[in-house]
């Protein structure tokens, strides 16, 4: 039985456009999937088709009836809000069951991920936590400018500090996530002294460990991504190359956390007085039962916030660092904003309200580079689409931040980095649903808060401190890859020069 909430249904369905089976057509639209990405293939797919457009999928591939893509914000809409109890389930591929177990925010479904939802988003959506949470992005913002400005001093006579600001942010907001979060300092920050002093990574230095395990969790996930289960047993019988290293980085980042974990929970039991941090609530937690998590549980969930929480907003911020600076009258306008409402102190959480322009330009930098593109969503029973289309119980509907985010028929001139796109009148003329870089629904992101927060913060201290120059100044659009969330491997990181104000 089919869960539409529409009032009523069109006499005559509207046919989904789209390739038929087996056609080249199919294998032409595939390829692109394969080549460039699923994000730029929806985009093209919106431009070859329309709005919405349906692959069929006879091999019924990791479990989908068929593929319906859409890329209308009133579509969107409906799946992810007026119907949405038609669209609970998100979409998994085999791998995220094989690598979590079924468990964490990531890897679950139905009412254990509500519940673990629940308990990890709370702190990270409310503002008295947010606030708290802010002295620490701040501080430790303050800690890599310092670091920074040491090693542009050092570099002066031989032509300046040239990095990559996408490694920096991402050491930076992996301490910020450890601590508002676990109340543990993974010293990653610090450990940026030794890269812009040219030191190569060292595998016997546990900072560099976690972050080579960090990003080869991402990496290898994506080249297997869809890869279904059957296929991944026999090649971890065979030990792909591939399945090893994601087992190698799964053990450094297990290993990692569980110490913390389990340091913790002693702690707990001895009786001493707990941390006001996500940590604590997840070991106090227990079930309609009163049993409590198990380590492996905690493992997973801290994982997942860990992981989520601090990649999406590095690169977030060093792409927005980048796009501030290669448009100069942008980055006028931001300094400007700076020193009018900062006036060289550091920023706190209730400066943001007075940063507008700075806050714009983050939301633009998200509708060019959402650091999550896709989200997927399982369809439980047969639907109607605003648009006249009708959707099949066990269809897999994608929906994509990136192709809304530059398609020419909701946004005027869509690669040009426009931040008044998103001025308060601007933004009161635009469609809820046609800006979503956290996806949208129960299932987006629960850090989204959190991230803008965090964006903000650490842009405004870096900028107040720093001249940001892209290496290539006349490239406005920067070449990103997608594996699970955006990186910037493609172009060596993202690497710019950095001049103290």
């Amino acid at each position: 039985m089919g869960l539409s909430t529409a009032p009523s249904q069109p006499k005559e369905l509207n046919p989904i456009p789209g390739p038929p089976s087996f056609s080249l057509a199919a294998l032409r639209d595939v390829s692109i999937i394969f080549s460039e990405g699923l994000h730029v293939a929806m985009l093209k797919f919106s431009e070859r088709y329309g709005p919405i457009c349906r692959f069929a999928n006879p091999a019924s591939l990791n479990g989908a009836t068929s593929w319906v893509f859409l890329n209308s914000p009133d579509n969107i809409r409906h799946v992810c809000a007026a119907n949405v109890r038609n669209y609970q389930r998100r979409y998994l591929p085999d791998i995220y069951t094989w690598v979590t177990h079924g468990k964490g925010i990531l890897g679950s479904q139905d009412e254990y991920n509500a519940r673990h939802r629940r308990l990890c988003g709370g702190p990270f959506r409310n503002s008295l936590q947010l606030q708290r949470f802010s002295s620490t992005v701040v501080e430790r913002s303050l800690h890599l400018c310092d670091i920074l400005r040491g090693a542009a001093a050092e570099a002066g006579p031989r032509g300046g500090l040239v990095t990559d600001v996408a490694n920096q942010t991402q050491r930076l907001t992996l301490d910020v996530v450890g601590l508002v979060a676990f109340s543990h300092d993974f010293r990653q920050v610090e450990q940026a002294r030794r890269d812009l002093a040219g030191a190569a990574s060292d595998p016997a230095l546990l900072q560099d460990r976690v972050l080579w395990a960090v990003n080869t969790f991402g990496e290898v996930l994506a080249q297997i991504f869809i890869t279904p289960l059957p296929l991944l047993k026999a090649l971890d019988r065979l030990g792909l190359p591939h399945l090893k290293r994601l087992d190698e980085a799964v053990t450094v980042m297990r290993a990692s956390m569980l110490d913390v974990i389990q340091e913790r929970r002693g702690a707990l039991q001895a009786g001493r007085p707990g941390r006001d941090d996500l940590l604590q609530l997840l070991l106090s937690a227990t079930d309609e039962s009163g049993v409590g998590m198990t380590d492996e549980e905690l493992w997973e969930d801290v994982h997942d916030v860990m992981g989520a929480g601090h990649e999406t907003t590095a690169t977030t911020t060093a792409a927005l660092l980048y796009c501030i600076s290669v448009h100069p009258e942008v980055r006028q306008r931001v300094e400007a904003e700076l020193e009018a409402v900062l006036g060289g102190r550091p920023p706190r959480y209730e400066d943001l309200e007075r940063m507008p322009y700075l806050q714009a330009c983050a939301k633009e930098c998200m509708r060019l580079y959402p650091a999550i593109p896709v989200f997927p969503r399982e369809a439980a029973g047969d639907d109607v689409l605003p648009s006249g289309h009708a959707v099949a119980a066990g269809d897999v509907v994608f929906m994509s931040s990136y192709a809304l985010g530059r398609s020419p028929t909701i946004w005027r001139e869509p690669l040009r980095f426009d931040p008044d796109r998103f001025s308060a009148e601007a933004e009161a003329q635009q469609h809820r649903f046609q800006w979503l870089p956290f996806g949208a629904g129960p299932r987006m992101c629960l850090g989204a808060s959190f991230a803008q927060m965090s964006v903000a913060l650490m842009a405004a201290t870096l900028l107040q401190s720093f001249r940001f120059t892209p290496l290539q100044p006349d490239s406005h659009l920067i070449p990103v890859e997608y594996d699970i969330t955006m990186n910037f491997k493609p172009s060596n990181g993202l690497r710019m020069r950095v001049e103290p104000r």
